[in-house]
């Protein structure tokens, strides 16, 4: 995910660091108050975080100008001291999410990803394609019920373009959201993630659903039934036991006396 930080506590935060750890690519908005500005045009954030200390002097006004520049990433707030009335001006000011006290870093995630995902147009944190189910609370995909065993990166990777199904992601778009603004690791990486995802939801009966478009990114599409048919039969082939499994669970045929 694709973070902008915009502390009252300055760059010290140790947020910053936390989200970092949790994979997440984040920017901090120096100075506090240019967080809007930044976040109109310094790029395409999936969340806008606001980590203010006092949330009537801090981040009602911060929230009001960021929706006036049109910003429609959604917007978190996080304070120490939330009190029914700042949370009700808040969310009228354009506000997502109010968050009080410290923030928990497993519900800061399941927020942020709450958000995230209703604004992309997804209901529920179960995001499918083909036979294969992304669980975004539990962080696990599977094919035909079947656990796939995926590496955090190949999670986050997969999940970026289950999120947006059918839209072209370039790789800028993909090492930013996995390591922000700041120098990460060579764009070629993202190939390696991507091969071995591919392996590796094709070794359990997947159909393709990861396509390249060469010199520019890659695009999640949804298979045909054909598709879906011959990968379940490429899977029965390499695994003859289940076939014989298959069989055994079938009913027996009645004799029919000539």
């Amino acid at each position: 995910m694709h973070i902008l930080l915009a502390s009252s506590a300055g760059p010290t935060t140790t947020l910053l660091d936390a989200l970092r750890r949790q994979g997440h690519g984040c920017d901090l908005a120096e100075p506090f108050l240019e967080a809007p500005s930044i976040a109109q045009h310094s790029g395409d954030y999936d969340v806008l975080l606001i980590e203010a200390a006092s949330p009537t002097r801090d981040g009602i006004g911060l929230v009001r100008e960021i929706r006036r520049k049109g910003v429609r990433c959604p917007v978190l707030v996080l304070s120490p001291r939330i009190t029914p009335e700042d949370e009700l001006l808040l969310l009228e000011a354009g506000a997502d999410q109010v968050l009080g006290g410290p923030p928990l870093m497993p519900l800061l995630q399941a927020r942020m990803q709450a958000v995230l995902r209703r604004s992309l147009g997804h209901a529920s944190p179960e995001l499918r394609c083909g036979n294969v189910l992304l669980d975004q609370a539990r962080r696990t995909v599977a094919v035909d019920g079947r656990t796939v065993r995926i590496t955090c990166r190949e999670f986050d990777v997969l999940e970026m373009l289950m999120l947006r199904p059918g839209a072209m992601l370039t790789k800028e778009h993909f090492m930013t959201r996995a390591y922000g603004l700041e120098d990460g690791p060579d764009q070629r990486i993202l190939d390696v993630f991507i091969c071995k995802l591919r392996r590796k939801l094709a070794a359990a009966g997947s159909a393709e659903i990861v396509r390249t478009i060469w010199g520019r990114g890659y695009v999640l599409e949804e298979p045909s039934a054909a598709e879906l048919a011959a990968a379940r039969a490429r899977l029965t082939a390499a695994h003859p036991r289940m076939q014989r499994a298959h069989l055994m669970r079938q009913p027996p045929q009645l004799a029919i006396a000539v």
